[in-house]
């Protein structure tokens, strides 16, 4: 097989694309399966979790009332 694709025989160019598709179906694959491990990392995380405690808002002071003032 030479280098260059446009001199490959017609049975060169068939095992070449016959191996292409042979890893880009792979790569498929592995791909399809590194979505699928992180989707369920992240579906059991969210599961064991418990929902956050809402924050607490410190309360701001108030201003004297009327009755303290005149004092």
């Amino acid at each position: 097989m030479s280098i260059d694709p446009a001199n490959w025989s017609a049975d060169e160019r068939a095992a070449f694309l016959a191996r292409r598709e042979s890893r880009n179906r792979a790569l498929g694959i592995l791909l399809v399966a590194m979505v699928a491990l992180f989707f369920g990392i992240t579906v059991v995380r969210m599961n064991g979790q418990p929902l956050p405690e809402p924050a607490a808002v410190p309360e701001a002071p108030r201003p004297p009332a009327a009755a303290e003032v005149a004092k």
